[in-house]
């Protein structure tokens, strides 16, 4: 029997592996494509002129290679943001749920308290008081603050798989805490968790490029789809590429790890 891949598991395929060559090859890339080199001479050119396959910018540099230089700062913080949120939330929704005691009530006050007050708010505050400026600090900022959400999940479902009879059996033959919760609890998480993370990496990639449209977290000059947005501003009806190029991109990446999401849930058990 042939097995044919879903259109939405090609699509992610395809767009996951465009950005892991961007990343990979980043450096590479800029040797040819440099985005902050300038020409003044073809400044605001239209797509497909001058050499420039998406235009340029009032400086003149290229922007389709800032939208690849944009790609990288986007999908690498996303990527490592959810990373940090999810190792974090599930490591402490399981601890909590595996017995009642104070780390479960701090849980559910924890992630009461993150549901009340917007986790981007919460980023910007972050940001500004500590003055962080690079992808570390982003990183770090959007990693530790929404980590609550997988930690709800996993605490949620944690619950019910600790009283599952298998994992009951194992408990009491002297199994490892460890062991236990590899080979029997993280399994059954899986399905919601996989939904879960492709979701936060698109929240993530919207929260990277409005805090760079707001010019938060953003070393200055560096090449990011939110700065590309704000810049776009002043020459919308002069020069629509310059707006439609991020645009699009951010919502085509949103658009692919939704479909994917949805996919996911349809086949999760």
């Amino acid at each position: 029997m042939t097995i044919r891949p879903h259109w939405t598991t090609l699509l992610m395929a395809i767009v996951a592996g465009f950005c892991l060559l961007v990343i990979l090859f980043g450096g590479l890339i800029e040797t040819v494509l440099d985005p902050r080199a300038m020409n003044l001479d073809w400044r605001l050119s239209p797509p497909l002129t001058h050499g420039f396959l998406l235009g340029s910018d009032a400086f003149g540099r290229d922007v389709a290679a800032r939208m690849l230089a944009g790609l990288r700062w986007s999908v690498s913080i996303a990527t490592l943001a959810t990373l940090i949120a999810s190792v974090i939330g599930v490591t402490l929704g399981l601890v909590a749920a595996r017995r009642e005691s104070w780390l479960s009530t701090l849980l559910r006050q924890i992630t009461t308290f993150t549901q009340a007050f917007p986790a981007f708010v919460l980023a910007v505050t972050v940001i500004a008081i500590l003055r962080g400026n690079g992808i570390q600090a982003v990183v770090l900022t959007l990693g530790l603050i929404t980590w609550p959400v997988f930690a709800r999940v996993a605490y949620a479902e944690g619950q019910a798989i600790f009283q599952r009879e298998y994992v009951l059996a194992a408990a009491m033959m002297g199994m490892s805490r460890m062991r236990l919760y590899l080979r029997h609890v993280l399994p059954g998480l899986v399905p919601s968790l996989s939904v879960l993370i492709v979701f936060h990496f698109a929240e993530m990639i919207i929260a990277e490029s409005a805090l760079s449209f707001l010019g938060i977290g953003t070393p200055m000059g560096a090449p990011t789809w939110g700065v590309m947005l704000s810049e776009s501003q002043t020459y919308i009806r002069d020069a629509p590429w310059l707006l439609i190029a991020p645009a699009g991109a951010i919502v085509t990446l949103i658009m692919t790890a939704h479909l994917f999401a949805q996919h996911l849930r349809t086949r999760a058990p």
